[in-house]
């Protein structure tokens, strides 16, 4: 069964990069469709947004994403952890795309085995990551 289209998709950013995070937002910001709601900056803070415990509880101000970009080395909980944590979970309807600084081939299998929908090699130059964006937009739509 096909999602429902909606009108905006809702966008939550994990990565322990500032300078990503705000980059990607920035690209965000251009797509008609998809509305950047925030970033966290470890896979623990991420699972208390997900699971709304302390601050992250009035879902008026962080709501659940559409979509999860999802960066693999981090402290704490790092990429592979979260993962392996959202296979337990039952979030529905989040489509989680690993966004890596890492091309190694053993990252990308492991990644997708744990559950991610996609896979992308984080980009520096400005037009690449102006694709991604529309890429992002089409896996939403695709659901």
């Amino acid at each position: 069964m096909a999602k429902q289209a909606k009108e905006k998709y809702l966008i939550l950013m994990v990565d322990d990069s500032e300078d990503d995070c705000l980059l990607i937002k920035m690209a965000i910001s251009k797509a008609d469709r998809l509305h950047f709601i925030g970033s966290v900056s470890d896979g623990e803070e991420l699972i208390s947004y997900l699971v709304g415990k302390e601050q992250y509880a009035d879902r008026q101000r962080y709501p659940l994403p559409d979509m999860l970009l999802l960066d693999l080395k981090m402290p704490r909980k790092n990429g592979f952890e979260v993962l392996e944590w959202l296979q337990s979970q039952p979030i529905a309807d989040m489509t989680v795309v690993v966004l890596s600084g890492s091309e190694q081939r053993e990252d990308v299998q492991r990644a997708m085995e744990l559950g991610a929908d996609y896979y992308h090699v984080k980009q520096a130059d400005v037009r690449k990551r102006s694709e991604l964006i529309k890429l992002l937009e089409q896996y939403l739509e695709r659901g």
